[in-house]
């Protein structure tokens, strides 16, 4: 009570409200130099930075040739051919991201299961379309 006869005022504290940490994102390489520690994006000079050294990246390469080489075989044995070959070629890289825990940067984009599951519905489509439509037969 104060001295005019008022209640006093309640001295208890309200309970802080406590911030929210994200987690660190497990799914980012340790060393992608887009991103920090703790998963948050760097600024734009740093990605940039980033894709420069990306023809170092032999990933990059493998994909490019074996798309190359998939280009070139539906050109030389026919398109139902070459698509058959992306599509083998989409299914491996679809066990690759699946299993290898430190997979080719190529081949990393979202999460473990985003990656997988595009992979292996891309393949399975191409696959699928390369033996269902027809192809015209040229005289």
């Amino acid at each position: 009570m104060t001295q005019d006869g008022a209640p006093a005022p309640s001295t208890a504290t309200s309970p802080t409200p406590v911030a929210h940490v994200a987690p660190p994102v497990p799914h980012l390489p340790p060393d992608d130099e887009r991103f920090g520690p703790d998963g948050e994006p760097l600024d734009p000079r740093a990605i940039a930075r980033a894709s420069l050294a990306a023809d170092r990246n032999w990933s990059l390469w493998v994909i490019a040739g074996a798309v190359l080489f998939c280009v070139a075989l539906a050109l030389a044995a026919g398109t139902p051919t070459g698509a058959l070959a992306l599509a083998c070629f989409l299914a491996c890289c679809a066990v690759v991201r699946a299993v290898v825990r430190r997979a080719p940067a190529a081949l990393v984009v979202r999460r473990r299961a985003v990656d997988v599951a595009t992979l292996a519905g891309l393949a399975l489509a191409i696959g699928v379309l390369s033996q269902i439509v027809p192809t015209p037969v040229l005289p």
